[in-house]
C-alpha cells in the first residue's frame, strides 16, 4: 500500500469559477496526487472544513470524512453534467471503509492531520485503477471544492496543512452569472447571486493579503485564453516540472469533457464560455453588474500571480 501524507493543495472559490478545470488540469501530472472529483469531506456540508474527535473511534471518523459522491460514482461512472458519455469510476466504497481500519489501527492516529493521511491513504490505494498512483515522487496532494476555503474553514484548514498550498480563481461576474443562473436556482436571482460572486472576491482577496506565499490567485479568462502561461506559473509556485498535461483536462487520465452548463466535446481547453455572456445577458444584467461588481473584479484581478489574467 502506498502512504498517502502529502501537503494539499487546495482548489477553492465560488462554484461555477473554474476550479474543477484546475483540477482537471492537474489530473495528468505524474508529481500530484489528485482527487478526481470535489473533495466532500467538508461536515457537516461539504463547504465546512470538519472537525475529528480523536477521542472517537475509526466508525465515527468515517461517518465525518466518507463522501457521498463515492457510492452513485462507483455504479454508474463519471460524466460531467450534459454528456452521455460516462468514464468508469472504480473507487470501491467498502475498500475505503475497510482500508482506513486497518490503517488507524496499525498507526492509531494522534492529531487530525494524522486521520486525513490515513482517509486518503485508503481513498488512493481503493481506487483500483488509479493511472498515476505509483508514477514518480509526489509533491502534493490536490483537491477541489467549492468555498471550502472560506472564513473560518479557511483557517482550519491552515491548521491541518500548514504546508499546504491554496489555489482560487476568480471569473468575470457577467460570465459567472451567466454560467451559474442555469446551474442552480438560487442563483436565478441577480442580486443574490452577485451577493455570492462579491462574498467570493471578498475572500480570495482575504485570503491571498492575509498569506500572499500561502495563496495563489488566477483569472478563468486568463487561463483559458492563455493556457501554457498560467499553468507554467502554477508548477513552478507548486515547484513541479510543467508538463504538456497541464493544457488537457483529464478524470482519471481520461479525457474529461468541459463541465459546463452547454453541451462541450472532452477536446482540451475551450474558449465558448469566454463570451457567451454577451449573449445570455439582457441590458439590465449587464449593465447592473458592471457597475456594482466589475470594480471589484478589476481589484482583486490585480492580485493574481500570472499575467495571463
Amino acid at each position: 500500500m502506498l502512504p498517502v501524507h502529502e501537503p494539499m493543495v487546495l482548489i477553492s472559490q465560488i462554484q461555477r469559477s473554474g476550479g474543477h478545470l484546475v483540477n482537471s488540469l492537474l489530473d495528468g501530472h505524474p508529481q500530484l496526487h489528485v482527487h478526481p472529483w470535489e473533495i466532500q469531506i467538508g461536515h457537516p456540508s461539504k463547504s465546512e472544513w470538519p472537525r475529528v474527535d480523536l477521542r472517537a473511534d475509526p466508525d465515527s471518523w468515517l461517518q465525518i470524512l466518507r463522501q457521498p459522491w463515492i457510492p452513485g460514482a462507483f455504479e454508474k461512472g463519471y460524466r460531467s453534467r450534459l454528456t452521455e458519455e460516462f468514464i468508469p469510476v472504480t473507487i470501491v466504497p467498502s475498500f475505503v471503509d475497510g482500508l482506513f481500519r486497518v490503517l488507524v489501527a496499525d498507526d492509531p492516529p494522534t492529531t487530525q492531520r494524522d486521520v486525513l493521511d490515513r482517509y486518503f491513504t485508503a481513498f488512493f490505494n481503493a481506487w483500483l485503477d488509479c493511472q498515476g498512483l505509483r508514477d514518480s515522487p509526489k509533491r502534493w496532494l490536490v483537491g477541489f471544492c467549492p468555498r471550502l476555503a472560506w472564513g473560518d474553514s479557511w483557517r482550519r484548514w491552515r491548521a491541518d496543512y500548514p504546508d499546504g498550498r491554496l489555489v482560487s480563481v476568480l471569473r468575470d461576474p457577467r460570465g459567472w452569472y451567466a454560467s451559474a443562473r442555469p446551474h442552480k436556482q438560487h442563483y436565478r436571482d441577480l442580486d443574490s447571486a452577485l451577493a455570492h460572486w462579491r462574498r467570493g472576491a471578498e475572500e480570495i482577496a482575504a485570503a491571498k493579503r492575509e498569506s500572499p506565499s500561502q495563496v495563489f490567485v488566477l483569472t478563468y479568462e486568463g487561463l483559458v485564453r492563455k493556457p501554457e502561461e498560467v499553468t507554467s506559473a502554477l508548477a513552478a509556485w507548486l515547484g513541479i516540472e510543467w508538463a504538456p498535461s497541464l493544457l488537457n483536462p483529464t478524470f482519471n487520465r481520461h479525457p474529461a469533457p468541459p463541465n459546463s452548463t452547454v453541451n462541450l466535446p472532452a477536446s482540451g481547453i475551450r474558449t465558448e464560455s469566454l463570451n457567451r455572456w454577451l449573449d445570455e445577458l439582457d441590458e439590465v444584467e449587464r449593465s447592473r453588474i458592471e457597475e456594482h461588481e466589475l470594480p471589484l473584479y478589476e481589484e482583486v484581478s490585480e492580485l493574481a500571480d500570472t499575467r495571463g489574467r
